[in-house]
């Protein structure tokens, strides 16, 4: 399931799988400095049904040659070791707690938050005329040093 291309192929998925695979998608497309650890390190949290999908697409898949993990409901003190954090709409009460841990690592942030591109996020995933988007604050990604692929750009928003 890519979430970057056919167009025609959101109307099989529903909101929760498009944005499970636009987080999966991610690693794909944002380059991160040299990795720290062997795996890549998806955190999120479980009372969101994405975390459900997201367990089942990552499952047994690798990144780059990289086993990919997840951690859920990550302590403040794991979130370092991530490379993507999804904070999810139902966690926004933790969201200045965790973005205040990881703002010096090299961590996509990507949540479904109102404005949370604004409050210091990365990606925000938008659901405009039934179709997901992600909005993405390029300052806040590359004060990261992440980059991000101009393909997954084309796809998406730049927010200022």
């Amino acid at each position: 399931m890519s979430a970057f291309s056919a167009p025609g192929s959101a109307q099989q998925f529903n909101e929760t799988e498009l944005k499970a695979a636009y987080l999966y998608n991610f690693a794909y497309f944002i380059t991160w400095p040299e990795p720290a650890s062997r795996d890549f390190l998806f955190c999120s949290y479980a009372n969101s049904p994405v975390t459900g999908v997201l367990a089942r697409l990552i499952d047994g898949e690798k990144v780059h040659d990289r086993p990919i993990r997840l951690l859920v409901d990550p302590v403040p003190e794991q979130l370092h070791e991530c490379h993507i954090v999804f904070v999810p709409g139902q966690q926004e009460r933790v969201l200045t707690t965790i973005l205040e841990y990881i703002r010096a690592f090299p961590i996509l942030t990507v949540s479904d938050i109102p404005d949370f591109e604004h409050r210091g996020g990365m990606v925000r995933l938008t659901t405009e005329d039934r179709r997901i988007q992600p909005v993405i604050h390029l300052q806040n990604v590359t004060r990261a040093k992440l980059a991000v692929s101009s393909k997954l750009l084309r796809s998406s928003r730049i927010a200022e």
